[in-house]
């Protein structure tokens, strides 16, 4: 359970500033003999933060996986972004754990869902479309 309280975590995303997001590291692989038409789709992302001298950055790494009905992966996408914030609070867990699940992926899951488009679309196959996040 959080310790941060609603309005402790408004007053702190209200003094954020979005520096930057970069993605730091991308790979990708594709099995066209394990592809198949019902295609078993999985996302996981983990995030990890460090305060620096003038706010935080954010490691928020994104890995789809694609796997065919024998449970065989076919497509594999796996990204890593740096996002950096200016901010005079510095922050701690219980921020971030909120933050992680809430706010962040509002900020990154968009570049996410274009790289997955288009990438498959690169991939000489049917474009993945992820869905929208609905908070």
């Amino acid at each position: 359970m959080s310790k941060i309280t609603p309005e402790q975590y408004r007053k702190i995303i209200n003094e954020l500033e979005l520096d930057g997001i970069a993605m730091i590291k991308l790979n990708s692989y594709i099995k066209y003999e394990n592809l198949s038409p019902k295609m078993n789709i999985s996302i996981k992302d983990t995030a990890s933060y460090q305060n620096s001298d003038n706010g935080f950055v954010v490691e928020n790494k994104y890995t789809l996986t694609s796997k065919n009905k024998d449970n065989i992966i076919g497509i594999k996408i796996e990204a890593i972004y740096l996002i950096t914030f200016k901010s005079i609070n510095e922050i701690d867990d219980d921020f971030f754990n909120v933050y992680k699940s809430i706010s962040l992926p509002l900020n990154v899951w968009p570049f996410f869902r274009e790289l997955v488009n288009s990438m498959t679309s690169r991939m000489s196959i049917r474009p993945l479309s992820l869905p929208l996040i609905k908070r």
